[in-house]
């Protein structure tokens, strides 16, 4: 319960700086890019919130548990991102905008911001939604579950509590053994559903005449370590009916329905409602102030956590003796782990989109200076990537003390509430939601300020008032915060956040970088070009992710790759290609032109 309180307290802090700063409010200025008037520190502080966001501290921490140190290799993309945009951020700061389609739309004309506007809209909707799911899950984690009630054979389940872990078996501290669990339909005389529960002692190994007795049919097997709590969890695809009949359960140990307080869906519900209501109150003003904060906090957490794990785990004799028989040896070793086809899976995208992140472009353009917003991201080229280290880090520490996968995946949250002290473990929570909630605002204000600027306002009323347009980018953000919860409803359950991650980072990746970082470097890439681009960096993406018959009928090799290598290939095939065969427009030139002055005055 103390976790709560410190939750909700500092909700209440965030509630009372979101009203303070409502008034300071005055332009759209003021809401999308805080007046132009981020300090350096503050400016790495809000970026690091931002980016140091769910794929982080729950995707990046829910792969490591997958597959240990190697996980480590992950931030290479964040360190190559966010170094080659250093080198161009005097050049974004010095041009007049407050959104990634409006550079587009001086390079490339109304027609390609346009479609990049479409394009953030359509990634930004989905990190949203699985910060909601985050917010969500650190709510559910914290407010814990019901009661215990035990399981015993003639009794009814449904197959919502045997695929979603609900139904959870305790072993006995001093035996080990098989035994098994069966449901069977309530309509269906078949041979039922079986798990074979294996216990071995916890200092040991799956042993070779353990490993001989283990079912060879379709029983799925269940490694279980002594005295430990194992949910137990069913294919959702083999259950068919909505309730099943407990035909056995086990000789040793007892079953038992441990369901939560809050259910996923209703906790995703309540994080939602906040982060929305949060976000549509004052605007990158109140998120920098806050950021300033969180992104102190979470320096400052990380680096103390970090030898508190290690002591705890033993050392790295402690960790390695507890990979090795958890059957887990291959966590030791940051080499052999990931095929060369997965890196590119997992780094490419979270490259491309820190190379044009529009969170972060839209921070640069609310620094005080062109020389403030290139000190600020050359500082964060080196606290990204050690945060990002520290996190893979704390995770692969503390998935060496975590045997049981439920909890892997939300292993810090998990470790804080276990492994940390009371005061350390409040902090690091309210750490963890603060840095859902920055990122959600973020990701809500960029487009709800995209569709202000790049649709709204020049097409729809140009006369409005300053007024009118906070009102208007207000009323987007809670558009596409409902819009966003959607989505949260639309991906399966099983999908985790590290994936939910990549397919966004994707989709933005490939259809929005290169166009906008030919914008600002390439002088002879064309409307055309850009337009093709975009086009084909998004389709590809969707395509490749939602059409299975198109992978179905690749070669294995190919059919491995996720879709950010072809669509990306693409995407920047079509952009060369197609300027090649046209000539700029005169527009492009003229506002090449302004750049290159902008920046020899900066």
């Amino acid at each position: 319960m103390i976790y709560l309180v410190c939750i909700v307290a500092y909700l209440i802090l965030l509630g009372g700086i979101a009203v303070w700063k409502t008034g300071a409010v005055q332009t759209q200025s003021d809401f999308a890019v805080a007046g132009r008037s981020l300090s350096p520190w503050m400016m790495v502080c809000t970026m690091l919130a931002v980016w140091i966001g769910t794929g982080s501290i729950v995707g990046n921490a829910e792969q490591t548990y997958e597959s240990g140190m190697a996980a480590m290799l992950l931030p290479i993309g964040t360190l190559a991102g966010m170094l080659l945009l250093s080198l161009i951020a005097t050049r974004v700061r010095s041009i007049e905008a407050s959104t990634v389609p409006e550079i587009i739309e001086q390079r490339f004309g109304p027609v390609a911001r346009s479609l990049a506007m479409i394009s953030l809209v359509i990634a930004y909707m989905v990190i949203v939604s699985y910060q909601f799911n985050a917010g969500g899950a650190v709510l559910e984690v914290i407010v814990g579950n019901k009661p215990g009630v035990p399981v015993t054979v003639g009794d009814r389940v449904l197959a919502a509590q045997l695929t979603k872990g609900y139904i959870q078996y305790r072993s006995d501290a001093d035996w080990s053994g098989n035994v098994r669990f069966t449901v069977q339909s309530e309509t269906d005389n078949g041979p039922g559903h079986t798990l074979q529960l294996c216990v071995i002692r916890s200092a040991d190994r799956l042993t070779a005449e353990q490993s001989a007795n283990l079912p060879t049919g379709q029983e799925t097997t269940v490694v279980v370590q002594q005295g430990t709590r194992t949910a137990l969890k069913f294919d959702s695809k083999s259950l068919t009916e909505p309730s099943f009949s407990v035909t056995e359960i086990p000789a040793k140990g007892a079953v038992e329905v441990v369901e939560p307080v809050l259910t996923a869906r209703h906790a995703t519900m309540i994080a939602a409602a906040f982060i929305i209501s949060y976000a549509a109150l004052a605007g990158l003003m109140s998120l920098a102030w806050m950021d300033l904060v969180t992104g102190s906090v979470i320096m400052l957490t990380m680096l103390i956590a970090f030898p508190i794990y290690w002591f705890q785990a033993g050392g790295w004799s402690g960790i390695e003796a507890a990979f090795v028989s958890d059957g887990r040896s291959s966590h030791l070793s940051p080499w052999g782990v990931y095929s060369p086809v997965q890196l590119v899976n997992y780094i490419l995208p979270v490259f491309l989109l820190v190379l044009g992140d529009a969170n972060q472009y839209q921070r640069i353009f609310a620094s005080r200076s062109a020389k403030g917003a290139r000190t600020a991201m050359t500082m964060m080229i080196f606290i990204a990537f050690a945060i990002e280290l520290l996190i893979i880090a704390c995770a692969w520490i503390a998935s060496s003390m975590t045997p049981d996968p439920e909890n892997g995946k939300y292993i810090l949250i998990h470790a804080a509430r276990h492994f940390l002290s009371l005061p350390l473990g409040c902090l690091f929570m309210v750490t963890v939601v603060a840095i859902i909630i920055s990122t959600a605002n973020s990701f809500l204000h960029v487009p709800a300020t995209s569709v202000v600027n790049d649709l709204y306002l020049p097409y729809i009323k140009p006369d409005a008032s300053q007024k009118h347009l906070i009102r208007v980018s207000r009323l987007l953000v809670v558009l596409f915060g409902v819009v966003a919860f959607v989505v949260t409803l639309v991906f399966s359950e099983s999908t985790g956040f590290f994936r939910k991650a990549l397919y966004a980072f994707t989709i933005y990746g490939a259809s929005i970088t290169p166009t906008l970082v030919a914008g600002l470097l390439w002088r002879s890439a064309t409307r055309q070009g850009a337009i093709a681009s975009i086009c084909c960096g998004a389709i590809v993406t969707l395509v490749w992710n939602e059409v299975d018959a198109v992978r179905d009928s690749l070669p294995a090799g190919l059919a491995e790759l996720d879709a950010v290598l072809p669509a990306i290939s693409l995407s920047v095939t079509m952009l060369v290609a197609v300027s090649l065969m046209t000539r700029p427009s005169e527009a492009g030139r003229i506002i090449n032109t302004q750049q290159s002055e902008g920046k020899s005055h900066a």
